[in-house]
């Protein structure tokens, strides 16, 4: 069964939703079935899987909240750690499987999802970096520092898109920032040096 586990991930993970599907419902990983119901746009599969263990399960519970906010309907609240573990896996299925209208509608639902879990805009933000999506990430960013001005993590995420949008100035003030708060932040300080090296190779120095 491990094995066939294992080899459920590795077909979710390369998009054969049907053929992990089938694995999953044989091992009775509930909560793994209906997210590849969910993928293959088989919302009424995902709940009825979904809804027979949501006792037991925080990501089946969270599941079913995805599937409200999906049809903008903010019914029930999830909670802080369930948003916390799951917003941020959600919106990169969405964003990396071309469910956009799914991604933009869970987007919309920010403020709702911010009374679970304040740091929903810094998870939104990083959901949509990593998809490329560089200019909404830093309009996140921007709404998490309202409210954690001293987040380090934001503060890097907004450096690295200011960065991939070739504007390095704004990228090292965003690092130096983070570096300001915690000085030894390895991240950080890998990245401004190459933010720095970027910038005189700009200006023709290298």
């Amino acid at each position: 069964m491990i094995n066939n586990e294992k080899k459920a991930k590795e077909y979710f993970y390369q998009k054969e939703y049907d053929k992990a599907l089938e694995i999953f419902v044989e091992n009775d990983n509930k909560y793994a079935a209906g997210l590849c119901c969910l993928m293959l746009k088989k919302e009424n599969e995902a709940k009825i899987f979904w809804n027979s263990n949501k006792k037991n399960c925080p990501a089946s519970r969270f599941g079913l909240v995805v599937l409200d906010l999906i049809e903008l309907k903010t019914n029930k609240l999830p909670s802080f750690f369930e948003t916390r573990a799951q917003l941020e896996i959600y919106l990169n299925l969405f964003l990396e499987n071309n469910l956009i209208e799914w991604a933009e509608n869970l987007i919309s639902c920010c403020d709702f999802l911010y009374q679970a879990n304040p740091e929903s805009y810094k998870f939104i933000a990083r959901a949509l970096y990593s998809n490329g999506y560089f200019d909404l990430a830093i309009t996140f960013c921007k709404r998490s520092l309202r409210l954690f001005y001293c987040d380090p993590e934001a503060f890097l995420i907004l450096s690295q898109c200011y960065y991939l949008k070739g504007e390095f100035g704004e990228s090292l003030d965003c690092i130096n920032k983070v570096l300001n708060m915690v000085y030894d932040y390895y991240p950080a300080i890998i990245f401004k040096k190459i933010i720095l090296d970027k910038i005189k190779i700009k200006k023709g120095e290298v």
